[in-house]
């Protein structure tokens, strides 16, 4: 059996001298590189037969086919075009997690000092293997999830994997994580675990089980495209074979099948999604909001839960002082100009001569920062450092020795926790009692909280402790993540909008209150930490997430299970985040929303958004476009019905029933769908938002799209539509004789047009009459208004024009007529808005 003494000698020969090149090949076989595996990359004809799949995409290049069929390779580029960009955006959305696990490679990867064969290296943080021993300095980014061998004064900074914004004291034995960087000290480790099986590891691996699903307003076209789609072929089959099977004639019969089938399908309706989210995408990208799927816009509108984490999203991610104290007077909170009474310069002063004079450490610079609203009173560590007393096991405060010129002895500044200074001044038991009295009170603020002791030292004989000298109390300081200035106001509007606010930290439960506070949360001081919910069975879990709105104490997983919880109870979820550890939850959510500032490359491209001005308020200015951009599609949509029944009619009626001239040929359609695609796409996407958009809750998602009240109103407005230009039809036959049809088809056509026009108008707002809707500003209205017209008025009195599309003139009272009929045929949806008004 070996001794103790022996084992011990083996054990410094193998931490002087690390792995050696025949072990690290060995290990390097078992376990492979330090780095992140991703899922195996997609080819390009993998990622273009899955776009080619979706109904959308079919139907866009079914009716190209059909345009080509019948001679229009003009429409059949343009459709073409438009599969070309919703493939290109598909394809580009598919690779988002891909790129948040190669940002993720990226930042688990860092260079650092490894001893190896007995000399000290700078190597890749990709060649690591478990049995390394590494060398951790200052700044430095911790390689991989390692045991602390070493430690002399050791602090960290995990605030990527934990949220919390406070540096972390490590000793001997203790495990430092991959990702977290070294604030102050030094020390040596040994590699634990590499990869996939890090902390860091772990997260990716959530990032990549997470799947990037369709929005729900894309699931719901999807359906009802393909619906519409069905219904086009078997109307388009059913006449085909009318004609065929009845007539003998084939080729009217398909050539009258395309057509019908042309004036079924609303083509319109992909480009319509399209271009609207591409136009709420410009837009918020002005007010400094990227959207990286310009779709998921619209998911934000129908959000009824947002998800937040606290630090450097609600919270600045760096430390004030918020809080001056001593042990007679109230405490004394700085305000924003951070102007302090005299009395406290000392506490000040004396802080920053117990600090670095370049600080790293979050609380140092918030000395150094008070003390520049003071220029003039000379608050900074001014002379030369002598020694320093670091931070030792089992007692937290540092001591700086300073020789200060023309000064007889030495300046002595201690700072750590009170109760290691009330020990360093020696302080009686009441004294003592009274400093914790205090301390107490400004934690359960939520303030982070530190004592500074001064003290004058004659001789040049130093001690060895820090214990040795004789110190005098100054005072208290409470230190604080502060809340950035927009958010209480956006949780207020959130709250307006029905929008349910939860804040999910890693931080304390008094820090979490005091925060929840400020910003106005609602959470009836009910709090559940990340332990309670270990505790929990499903059932249990599911029923504190609904009930709960303040989060602490909770892990990366914890911040998971919450989002995907609520998703399962059927709410609309927003997850807000900035570092690593919120990053799978981000991906869980139906809608992430990441800073783009100060967040990590990883959260980044985990979210959906990025808010690259890190203003939490921004987030309420794109919920007011989704919901706005819902209101206007669905107003598309109402118009895209309504103007598809007329011409479904106008196209099938004559010649199913024989009438004395067709009305609608394949290029009076093509001329409609001209008016019919600018003015979905730029009218409607134009038109302003409706009053108190952020006042009324969010829409409920169980309600599709194309809802019964709204296909019954598009379906009246189409019906009465189609009834008044089948009465300018027959009338104009009655007054002039069969033998003017043309005229008919002709005064048919300009009605289906003025009917074109007014339902624009119509739909352009629900709750407004046309005169009052006239009052907001619709910048492409008054093009498609005047363009239409225009072309309408050439195509019946330019020759070329008439012959093109078999028009003839029509006089003055012919036009009055057609007019007229189109007027009353929309009259009764103005009677109805002012109606519903007033019943409300």
């Amino acid at each position: 059996m070996k001794s103790p003494d022996f084992i011990f000698n083996q054990m410094q020969s193998y931490y002087k001298n690390g792995l050696s090149s025949s072990e690290i090949s060995d290990l390097r076989m078992k376990y492979g590189f330090n780095e992140l595996s991703g899922s195996k990359k997609k080819n390009g004809i993998f990622h273009l037969l899955s776009v080619l799949k979706e109904p959308m995409v079919f139907l866009l290049l079914s009716i190209g086919l059909v345009y080509f069929l019948i001679g229009d390779s003009g429409e059949a580029v343009l459709l073409l075009c438009s599969v070309i960009v919703i493939i290109t955006i598909t394809i580009y959305q598919e690779t988002k997690t891909e790129n948040a696990l190669n940002a993720l490679k990226n930042l688990a990867s860092p260079r650092t000092n490894v001893i190896r064969d007995g000399i000290v290296k700078r190597v890749d943080g990709r060649i690591l293997v478990p049995g390394d021993i590494i060398i951790l300095n200052e700044g430095d980014r911790v390689p991989a999830d390692s045991k602390i061998l070493t430690s002399e004064h050791l602090t960290v900074d995990e605030s990527l994997l934990t949220g919390e914004s406070i540096v972390v004291w490590k000793e001997k034995d203790d495990f430092i994580f991959s990702g977290s960087m070294v604030v102050s000290g030094s020390g040596m480790g040994i590699v634990e675990t590499i990869g996939n099986h890090t902390e860091i590891g772990k997260i990716g691996k959530a990032i990549e089980e997470e799947k990037t699903e369709k929005t729900i307003l894309e699931k719901e076209v999807e359906i009802l495209v393909r619906r519409i789609f069905f219904l086009a072929v078997i109307f388009c089959l059913a006449l085909a074979l009318y004609f065929g099977i009845g007539q003998g004639k084939w080729m009217e019969g398909i050539l009258s099948g395309l057509t019908l089938a042309i004036a079924l399908l609303p083509e319109e309706l992909p480009l319509v999604l399209t271009i609207f989210f591409a136009f709420g995408a410009f837009r918020l990208s002005q007010k400094k909001i990227l959207t990286r799927r310009s779709s998921i816009i619209e998911t934000l509108g129908a959000a009824t839960v947002l998800c937040t984490d606290k630090t450097g999203t609600i919270t600045q991610n760096k430390m004030t002082i918020r809080c001056l104290a001593d042990l007679i007077d109230p405490p004394f909170s700085p305000d924003k100009d951070n102007l302090v009474p005299e009395k406290f310069y000392d506490l000040i002063k004396y802080g920053n001569f117990a600090s670095k004079k370049d600080p790293f450490d979050p609380m140092e610079k918030a000395f150094l920062k008070i003390a520049d609203f003071q220029p003039d009173k000379h608050l900074y560590a001014e002379g030369n450092l002598i020694k320093e007393y670091p931070l030792s096991s089992g007692f937290f405060a540092m001591t700086q020795v300073w020789k200060i010129q023309n000064d007889d002895g030495y300046l002595i500044a201690s700072k750590g926790s009170p109760e290691a200074i009330s020990t360093l001044c020696n302080m009686s038991q009441t004294q003592t009692n009274e400093v914790m009295e205090k301390t107490k009170s400004l934690a359960s603020k939520g303030y982070r909280v530190l004592a500074v002791a001064k003290g004058i030292f004659p001789t040049d004989v130093l001690p060895d402790s820090q214990n040795q000298f004789s110190m005098e109390w100054i005072g208290l300081v409470g230190f604080e993540d502060p809340v950035r200035e927009s958010v209480p106001e956006a949780v207020r509007f959130a709250q307006e909008a029905g929008i349910k606010v939860i804040m999910i930290t890693g931080d304390s439960g008094e820090t979490a209150k005091s925060i929840a506070r400020q910003i106005g949360l609602y959470f009836s001081d009910e709090l559940i930490t990340g332990a309670e919910l270990k505790q929990m069975d499903e059932s249990h879990f599911k029923e504190a997430v609904l009930r709960t709105s303040l989060f602490s104490r909770v892990t990366p997983e914890d911040k998971w299970k919450i989002v995907r919880a609520l998703r399962a109870e059927g709410e609309i979820v927003a997850m807000t985040g900035d570092g690593v550890n919120d990053a799978p939850a981000l991906k869980a959510a139906h809608i992430g929303v990441a800073m783009g500032e100060r967040g990590t490359d990883v959260a980044r491209e985990a979210s959906d958004i990025v808010l690259l001005d890190d203003s939490f308020a921004s987030i309420l200015g794109a919920v007011a476009e989704g919901r706005k951009i819902y209101d206007n599609i669905k107003k598309a949509l109402a118009y895209i019905i309504g103007v598809h029944i007329p011409i479904v009619g106008a196209s099938f009626l004559p010649v199913f029933f024989h009438w004395p001239s067709v009305i609608l040929s394949a290029v009076h359609i093509v001329f409609l769908e001209l008016v019919i695609d600018p003015t979905c796409t730029l009218v409607f996407e134009k038109e302003e938002a409706e009053k108190n958009l952020l006042k009324r809750k969010p829409r409920d998602v169980s309600i599709p799209l194309l809802n019964r009240n709204l296909f019954i109103i598009s379906f009246l407005q189409g019906m009465l539509s189609l009834f008044a230009v089948i009465s300018v039809y027959w009338i104009i036959i009655a007054r002039d004789g069969i033998s003017q049809s043309g005229r008919a088809s002709t005064a048919a056509f300009v009605t289906l047009v003025f009917s074109n026009l007014l339902l624009i108008l119509i739909n352009r707002n629900w709750t407004e009459t046309i005169w009052e809707s006239f009052r907001k500003k619709n910048s492409a209205l008054p093009f498609v208004m005047i363009g239409t017209l225009v072309i309408l008025l050439s195509s019946l009195y330019i020759s070329w024009m008439q012959s093109l599309f078999h028009f003839v003139s029509l006089g003055w009272l012919d036009l009055l007529i057609c007019f007229s009929v189109s007027f009353f045929s929309v009259i009764w949806f103005e009677i109805g808005k002012l109606l519903f008004r007033n019943k409300n």
